[in-house]
């Protein structure tokens, strides 16, 4: 079963691609962001890849649980990303690192990695993904630690795309790098492999520790999404912003975040909403309100025609975008990233927040043109 979906990063996207249009990148930054920008839709592109032909096979799976895009941080401070974890209901995890690789890869006796740069037409060197997913692999282990959950049997697989290709080393074992669509084969050939008493013994951990799904449901809750403050990263100058442009209907979606600390939510009608791309730190529990701070707008586009010509309608299903150039429709997807927690979009007038119960935030999502 499919347990968690990706995160949204396409809001990232939009930040970094409003921020060239608007011509606030010096030029000496310009080519920074545009490679930020390329790596995130490169990323996107393999991670959707892999999840589509994993999500295919075991949708519905009732011996293995996934879970997209997770992040865990540990009170040290080391950080795990996985691309995509499955839990076997043997009680065994298997971490999967996706990697986007156009041209393909070379593999060395040694166990290096070099991509193939078609511009430089050389093979360079990149850090061992392998190495990366087995720190992820470390991280994972320590989250089911801090839960009580016992020692977990943990493999790692390194996923490429179909179409790139593989030169590997008949030295170095590179078992464990495998194209997406052959994964399922090297999944069953794993689970074949491990002996019955090992199966029964995972299986017999599992039942006394809870299901899969269930041990995937704990994890899910441990998950840190990451927002990335691109003014920040690139050394940007803050824009300045009053409640006059948060009323423009010429801001589609500005990054709006409310949160409370010790106090209840705010009514509607006493928010005060700030203007942030990054999280708020909370607020002592005297102060009222939360202040303003800068943001950023964030472009939504119509998947038919790509303007940004919208506004937000209600239909049979929720809300959607409506262009009114094509009048084609969008689909509207809110989700915080936690997996216990539903966002849902609330309507204020002409503005729209994206409201999460379980974080106890608001966040301004559209204006509709009035």
């Amino acid at each position: 079963m499919i347990l968690k979906p990706a995160d949204d990063k396409f809001s990232s996207i939009a930040k970094l691609e409003v921020l060239l249009k608007t011509g606030r990148v010096p030029p000496d930054k310009v080519a920074l962001v545009e490679k930020e920008l390329r790596l995130i839709k490169s990323g996107i592109k393999g991670e959707e890849e892999s999840a589509y032909l994993i999500d295919f096979y075991l949708r519905d799976s009732k011996n293995t649980t996934v879970l997209h895009d997770l992040r865990f941080e540990l009170q040290d401070g080391r950080v795990g990303q996985i691309d995509h974890l499955l839990i076997h209901r043997s009680y065994r995890f298997y971490v999967l690192e996706t990697k986007n690789f156009s041209h393909g890869i070379k593999i060395t006796d040694e166990g290096e990695f070099l991509r193939w740069n078609d511009w430089k037409k050389n093979f360079e060197g990149i850090p061992s993904p392998i190495a990366q997913n087995d720190r992820h692999a470390l991280v994972l282990e320590k989250v089911l630690e801090s839960l009580g959950l016992p020692a977990p049997t943990i493999r790692s697989y390194i996923l490429i795309a179909p179409t790139a290709r593989i030169d590997r080393s008949k030295q170095f074992d590179s078992s464990m790098v495998v194209k997406a669509d052959q994964f399922l084969e090297a999944l069953e050939k794993d689970l074949a492999g491990t002996g019955v008493m090992s199966l029964l013994g995972g299986i017999a951990k599992a039942t006394w520790n809870g299901s899969a799904e269930e041990i995937g449901r704990k994890l899910g809750a441990c998950h840190k999404p990451i927002v990335i403050n691109y003014i920040g990263k690139f050394g940007l100058a803050r824009p300045q912003v009053t409640a006059d442009t948060l009323e423009s209907p010429h801001i589609p979606a500005a990054v709006v975040t409310t949160q409370t600390a010790q106090t209840p939510a705010l009514a509607p009608a006493q928010r005060s909403p700030t203007t942030t791309a990054t999280p708020v730190e909370k607020a002592p529990a005297h102060a009222p309100t939360l202040t303003a701070q800068p943001a950023i707008a964030v472009a939504h586009t119509c998947r038919s025609c790509g303007k940004e010509d919208l506004t937000i309608e209600y239909g049979k299903y929720g809300y959607y975008f409506k262009c009114q150039a094509c009048a084609g429709n969008t689909p509207i997807k809110v989700a915080c990233g936690n997996a216990d927690h539903k966002e849902r979009l609330r309507k204020e007038g002409p503005r729209f927040y994206r409201e999460c119960a379980g974080c106890n935030s608001s966040s301004l999502f559209f204006v509709n043109a009035k």
